[in-house]
């Protein structure tokens, strides 16, 4: 099996014009660039591993975006079935301005404090289990080794430390991936530089925090 994760393109809310806590992080749309960033992502990952993939994605507006202009570089628009799966929704961080929390986070834990109205990585990473338990089944009923996953850098971050039984200090190691951003999860042989390993498993293209 082999496993593609792709952060979503470029974000209005990426580049600071809106604020998720002021307007819905569900509506955030894609920047014209980050139109072409899902493009380029979908000329790398290729048409035939597209076109073979069980392709799920979170249901925010700026991965439905991406994972629509991916199958669109393989030709397959109108053909190519998307899961759309709320599971593999950003990490919700509440209705308040993020940074004025930044020191209950340190208090508590990066990866344990959860946002006010929102939720922590810990949950998220509950529901990523939940999740990747349902593909499991899909993948088997649909006998195909190659997954596509459209989603948020928090979200793959989760995906990573649950498929390889990773620490949470592994997990606080992991940078967030930058916008399309390909993590490719596969046998350790199969990939040139795997970043962490657990048995038969790797992971390909995830970056570790400076320092």
């Amino acid at each position: 099996m082999m496993i593609k994760l792709v952060r979503h393109g470029q974000s209005h809310s990426n580049t600071g014009e809106v604020l998720p806590h002021e307007v819905g992080d569900y509506g955030i749309s894609l920047t014209a660039n980050g139109i072409e960033q899902a493009q380029e992502a979908g000329h790398t990952i290729g048409q035939d591993f597209i076109a073979d993939s069980l392709l799920y994605c979170s249901p925010y507006r700026r991965t439905r975006e991406t994972a629509a202009e991916i199958v669109r570089t393989a030709n397959l628009s109108q053909e190519k079935k998307i899961y759309e799966d709320p599971r593999l929704r950003e990490v919700e961080r509440g209705y308040m301005e993020e940074e004025s929390q930044h020191h209950l986070r340190k208090v508590h834990g990066w990866f344990y404090y959860r946002h006010a109205g929102g939720e922590s990585p810990a949950d998220c990473y509950d529901r990523t289990s939940a999740f990747l338990e349902s593909l499991m089944r899909q993948a088997a009923r649909h006998d195909t080794k190659k997954i596509l996953i459209v989603t948020h850098g928090m979200t793959i971050r989760c995906f990573v430390t649950r498929f390889l039984h990773l620490t949470v200090e592994q997990f606080e190691m992991m940078a967030n991936p930058s916008n399309c951003d390909i993590i490719t999860i596969a046998p350790a042989v199969d990939l040139a530089a795997p970043v962490f390993t657990c048995g038969q498993w790797g992971v390909d293209g995830i970056a570790l925090r400076k320092g």
